[in-house]
């Protein structure tokens, strides 16, 4: 993990390329390094060199394939879903959206309250965030949980009071979009 730090790019590619092969043939053996890991990750996803973010997005995705689907999730929410930088955020808003892939919709909504509260309150802000690339894959996640036939219960469970009209609003115009298509 401390190479990944490395200011020397090659030395730093090459740690997260390693890492993604961990995640890959180790798998829930590295749940325990999760966090800490998507954390260097995601900010790594920050920088400008275009091969870095490569590199941190290609061993996020094997992160988000490879260990157990919950704890990726609790990572990516506390190391990027309020992070300051639009593209740290855009990259959890890309991981969380294939991670509710890989989970299933039965899963996320299945009314566990840490589960379903933490993932609809975190797809609640990035369903409104102000960067346009995080808001695009919020509202994809929004799409995808909507068809669920428990949605709209679930959501009144779970959804905060306080952003629960604004994303009504948001629901409702996703679901025109994808009737119109």
């Amino acid at each position: 993990m401390i190479q990944v730090k490395n200011l020397h790019s090659a030395v730093s590619c090459a740690a997260m390329a390693t890492l993604g092969d961990m995640y890959v043939h180790l798998q829930r053996a590295m749940d325990s390094e999760v966090e800490g890991t998507a954390r260097v990750l995601l900010h790594k996803a920050s920088e400008a060199n275009t091969f870095i973010r490569q590199g941190a997005n290609c061993a996020l995705g094997h992160m988000v394939q490879s260990c157990t689907p919950t704890r990726v999730m609790n990572a990516l929410l506390v190391g990027g879903l309020s992070h300051r930088n639009a593209a740290v955020r855009s990259c959890t808003a890309q991981h969380l959206e294939r991670l509710a892939e890989v989970m299933g919709l039965s899963r996320l909504l299945s009314g566990k309250k840490d589960l379903t509260d933490r993932f609809l309150i975190a797809v609640s802000k990035l369903a409104v965030d102000p960067a346009q690339e995080v808001k695009h894959h919020g509202r994809n996640i929004l799409r995808n949980v909507a068809t669920n036939g428990d949605f709209a219960q679930i959501w009144d469970k779970f959804a905060p009071r306080k952003e629960r009209e604004s994303l009504r609003a948001v629901i409702s115009k996703v679901n025109l979009k994808e009737r119109n298509i």
